[in-house]
């Protein structure tokens, strides 16, 4: 399995990237998919990657601990989408997350994605979340604090 660095992702209850209507600065986008692997390990072979990391909650307040969202897409090296349906249970993703388009320009947000929750380990902080297009040959990756190597 090939490690990436995801920007760190913010999970609801429903382990879906949290969504927040807090004004913050925009995250820059990265496409280094060596430090990626230093926060996500991934399921399969990336080609390309485009994820950032930001921080939840509203801009200003008091200083100390805070979340990061870790989250990103990423375009996998060609028949790995299909490798990685075939190891398991995906299903049809209902949450309707929307994909950020500055991670996957181009990319149709709402259709295709399946998830797998074999993959995920919701008890651990920093677990990654992941669904697959299959069709995109793309995963979009999410994290709420994962911890990330040097």
């Amino acid at each position: 399995m090939v490690l990436l660095v995801a920007t760190l992702a913010g999970c609801g209850e429903s382990g879906s990237p949290a969504r927040t209507g807090a004004a913050t600065a925009p995250a820059e986008v990265r496409t280094d998919a060596a430090l990626l692997a230093t926060c996500v390990e991934l399921p399969a072979e990336p080609e390309k990657v485009r994820w950032r990391v930001r921080p939840l909650g509203v801009q200003g307040r008091a200083p100390g601990p805070t979340d990061h969202q870790l989250e990103g897409v990423v375009r996998l090296v060609q028949g790995e989408a299909a490798r990685l349906r075939a190891t398991g249970v995906w299903e049809p993703d209902p949450s309707g997350v929307p994909v950020p388009p500055e991670l996957a320009p181009g990319l149709d947000a709402a259709h295709g994605w399946t998830r797998n929750l074999a993959l995920e380990d919701d008890a651990a902080e920093g677990a990654p979340h992941f669904l697959l297009n299959q069709e995109a040959n793309a995963l979009y990756v999410w994290a709420l604090n994962p911890r990330c190597g040097p």
